[in-house]
C-alpha cells in the first residue's frame, strides 16, 4: 500500500514546553510505501486431532495465531526501510474477529519501544446478509441478466 498525502504538510496539536500550552505545530507528510507478509496458522486443523480431553472443539477452533512483518519504505530519496514483527494471536468468528499483537521494532529505525495494537473487525456481508447477499447489478445494459440461473 502506498501512502502518498493530497497535502505536502499538514498542522498537529503538541505541547509546548514553555508554556504548557497545546499549540497547532506543522508536519511534513511523507510519502511511504507499507509493505510485509504475516505466517498465520488455523487450529480448526488441530481439533480433529485430539483424542484426549478438552479442548475439542471451542475455543480452539477459532483461534489463529499469527507473526506478521511489516516495513515502511520512504518514497523520497535518502528514507530508509523501517521493520517490526508482530506476534499475535487472532479469535475468528462468523461475523467479527478480535486480534493483539505485538509490535517489536527490529531496526532502529522502527524505535526502540515494544508496543501493542488490538484490532476488532467486523465482516458485515456476514452480519448483515440481507443488505449483501444480492448482486448490486441485476442486469448488465449489454451480457443481460447477471445469474445465469436466471436466463431464459
Amino acid at each position: 500500500v502506498a501512502d502518498i498525502p493530497n497535502h505536502r504538510d499538514s498542522s498537529a496539536l503538541s505541547l509546548d514546553t514553555t508554556t504548557n500550552q497545546l499549540v497547532t505545530a506543522p508536519t511534513g507528510n511523507p510519502s511511504v510505501l507499507q509493505w510485509g507478509f504475516a505466517l498465520e496458522y488455523s487450529t480448526l486443523y488441530l481439533t480433529n486431532r485430539f483424542t484426549g480431553g478438552p479442548p475439542k472443539e471451542e475455543p480452539l477452533n477459532q483461534l489463529v495465531p499469527l507473526v506478521e512483518f511489516g516495513f515502511q519504505t520512504p518514497l523520497s530519496p535518502g528514507g530508509q526501510t523501517s521493520a517490526t514483527v508482530n506476534p499475535g494471536l487472532s479469535y475468528v468468528m462468523d461475523t467479527w474477529q478480535i486480534a493483539a499483537e505485538a509490535a517489536i521494532p527490529l531496526d532502529h529505525n522502527a524505535g526502540k519501544v515494544v508496543g501493542a495494537r488490538i484490532q476488532f473487525v467486523l465482516f458485515i456481508d456476514d452480519a448483515i446478509p440481507k443488505l449483501f447477499g444480492k448482486p448490486l447489478i441485476s442486469e448488465h445494459p449489454i451480457f443481460g441478466k447477471s445469474d445465469p440461473a436466471d436466463a431464459d
